[in-house]
């Protein structure tokens, strides 16, 4: 095992713990430790790792951190000589960390990852296109668009991260929903959505949507899955989306952050959940992945893929 760490310095928890932990990584690792940097920054350093044969890479740093390292190394690696990936939780968000993460942090998690005999388990990242425009495809594994992406630009705002906790990217968002519905000035302009045309398996789906949701998470924080399988057997990057002014919508809800799915909510025309290797969105709305947030291109066009898969390491 040659393993290499990506570090993000600006992260929540290693601002809050100092920098005694990046320097005896760097000290051990050497030119195998990466500061985060750009995903352009991190791709170059990440085509040198694969020159000289890592074959583990450690992403210390949050959801954002995860996505621009995962995004690197499809650039840089070839699809079927991916390293294995180890997440530290030590962001803002640890949305990823929390169905993937190796569970320990610092040096304890590297002289645990070179003692060997871990836990894996395999995830398939969503990877974002705009076809027709010079964009390079970026991977993550959460995103949406509609009033998720309003949701998280309130989520972001200094207030609540400052008292919210962190690991609730989801039901943050979920709630700042719920908050702007409380107040008339806002509930018709959350209620109406936004403009979202879906092609998916032969399908159209051309309307307003409140809601959009995609994952190639198998869990989520606190039990919270606003998913479900339409279809047994079938595999694919999960979605959800909750079409505008939907019927029952705080009884929906309640369900989802619980992790269930009633009979009446999967047949439920405003909610319509499955799974997908590829899906067209038409929308002016942003896009968020992993806390990162991306506008629209001219007309609107945008891609999601089933990215080649990754094996995760736990402890």
């Amino acid at each position: 095992m040659r393993i290499a760490l990506i570090h993000n310095a600006r992260s929540r928890k290693n601002r809050r713990n100092g920098s005694s932990f990046a320097a005896e990584a760097q000290a051990l690792l050497g030119d195998e430790f990466v500061p985060s940097d750009s995903r352009e920054g991190t791709t170059e350093h990440v085509r040198q790792l694969y020159e000289r044969g890592v074959d583990t890479i450690v992403i210390d740093g949050g959801d954002g951190t995860v996505s621009t390292a995962l995004t690197a190394i499809a650039r840089a690696y070839p699809a079927n000589r991916f390293p294995d990936i180890v997440v530290l939780a030590s962001g803002n968000t640890n949305l990823i960390a929390g169905d993937v993460g190796f569970g320990l942090r610092g040096m304890e998690a590297i002289h645990r990852l070179r003692k060997g005999a871990l836990r894996s388990s395999m995830r398939t990242p969503i990877r974002l296109s705009w076809p027709g425009t010079d964009r390079m495809p970026v991977l993550g594994l959460f995103g949406g668009c509609a009033g998720y992406a309003r949701a998280v630009r309130i989520a972001h705002s200094p207030t609540v991260l400052r008292f919210a906790p962190h690991d609730l990217a989801v039901g943050i968002t979920l709630l700042s929903t719920f908050v702007s519905l409380m107040f008339r000035s806002s509930r018709e302009r959350w209620l109406r959505g936004d403009a979202l045309r879906i092609e998916e398996g032969g399908h159209v789906y051309d309307g307003q949507s409140f809601m959009f949701l995609t994952t190639g998470l198998s869990r989520l924080s606190r039990g919270i899955w606003p998913f479900w399988d339409a279809e047994p057997n079938v595999e694919g990057l999960r979605y959800l989306d909750v079409s505008a002014w939907p019927e029952s919508l705080l009884r929906a809800t309640a369900a989802l952050l619980f992790g269930r799915a009633p009979r009446w909510l999967r047949r439920h025309p405003d909610y319509v959940s499955g799974r997908t290797d590829d899906m067209t969105l038409v929308t002016q709305s942003d896009f968020v992945l992993d806390g990162e947030v991306f506008t629209a291109p001219p007309d609107g066009v945008l891609r999601l893929e089933r990215a080649p898969a990754f094996r995760f390491l736990h402890a």
